[in-house]
């Protein structure tokens, strides 16, 4: 019985660090529906705030040359060539401002949001499922 307390305890600490949280699982949803001319999406992480490692999303590659989409916040510090890959932000200016931008999630008074730029989406060559064309504008 004196081995059963630490060892729930172990158990416990180990189960919450591997815990997906539910922005993690709604980001790696959103790139299992893209499709980008038929093929799945590699994502590279940029400087995300909420990182898909972890999560159910297995497109996740080591460098921006591998990837067809870039993920993540403070694009400006992209090296210079990933600098045509379309991006997918997590900061709502990051979305606004660059001209790569095909979508972001982000959070706006506590409410999680999540936006497409339809015309950088065709651009690309990205399809947007039926269930996301309602957040593209």
């Amino acid at each position: 019985m004196a081995l059963l307390k630490p060892f729930l305890v172990l158990l416990l600490c180990t189960t919450l660090s591997f815990a997906q949280t539910p922005e993690q699982e709604l980001i790696a949803r959103v790139f299992h529906l893209l499709s980008m001319e038929d093929k799945p999406l590699s994502v590279y992480e940029h400087k995300p705030l909420v990182s898909l490692k972890g999560s159910s999303f297995v497109g996740l590659v080591e460098t921006c040359q591998e990837a067809n989409v870039v993920y993540g916040s403070a694009f400006e510090t992209l090296p210079f060539a990933c600098q045509h890959l379309p991006r997918f932000s997590t900061e709502y200016d990051d979305f606004k401002t660059t001209r790569n931008s095909v979508g972001a999630f982000y959070w706006r008074k506590g409410r999680p949001q999540l936006r497409f730029y339809q015309e950088a989406c065709e651009r690309f060559g990205i399809t947007l499922p039926v269930e996301l064309q309602r957040y593209a504008q």
